[in-house]
């Protein structure tokens, strides 16, 4: 195996890993969001607090990985452009930057707001507020996803196209 076949090998599994774990880390907070819902006011600003503390730390790399490793992986079989895999990897990659924008546009300035807000005395109207924090959250989620199912597909597709030409090499 030469050592362009071990780079691209490289660059789709650190692609897959990234955008999977965005995509996992998302679908997660999704999963949350009904009991973040029961809580009362102090302890929702407690707890996501607690929470953006952790993640203002882990996402940025995850999502700057995942973009890059995606772009990387473009680049990398470009010459194949009107092929299944190239097009699918296009798409995730403008799917995880879509994601990206709409979290830096919506999500990090009502994060950066909510470690202004105090425990002891959350802000009257905490759930309008939050709102548009959860859309975005729930959009992104499914973007995420769908970005993460591109890259295994793109995968498949690229595993089905190895086979069917070592199929035909043994053939002739």
């Amino acid at each position: 195996m030469g050592e362009a076949m071990r780079g691209i090998k490289v660059v789709r599994a650190i692609a897959v890993v990234c955008v999977g774990l965005l995509a996992g880390i998302y679908l997660a907070d999704r999963a949350s969001a009904p009991a973040r819902a029961t809580l009362d006011a102090a302890s929702f600003v407690q707890y996501q607090q607690t929470v953006h503390v952790t993640y203002v730390k882990m996402m940025p790399p995850l999502v700057i990985g995942a973009i890059l490793a995606a772009i990387g992986w473009l680049v990398l079989v470009r010459s194949q452009w009107r092929g299944t895999e190239f097009w699918l990897i296009a798409a995730s990659a403008c799917a995880i930057v879509f994601a990206a924008v709409i979290t830096r546009a919506v999500n990090v300035p009502l994060n950066d707001q909510l470690m202004t807000w105090s425990v002891a005395a959350p802000p009257a109207n905490l759930k309008e507020l939050w709102a548009p924090w959860e859309r975005i959250d729930a959009i992104r989620t499914v973007v995420a996803i769908g970005a993460f199912l591109m890259q295994v597909l793109a995968l498949c597709f690229k595993a089905s196209s190895s086979l069917q030409s070592g199929v035909k090499a043994g053939a002739a």
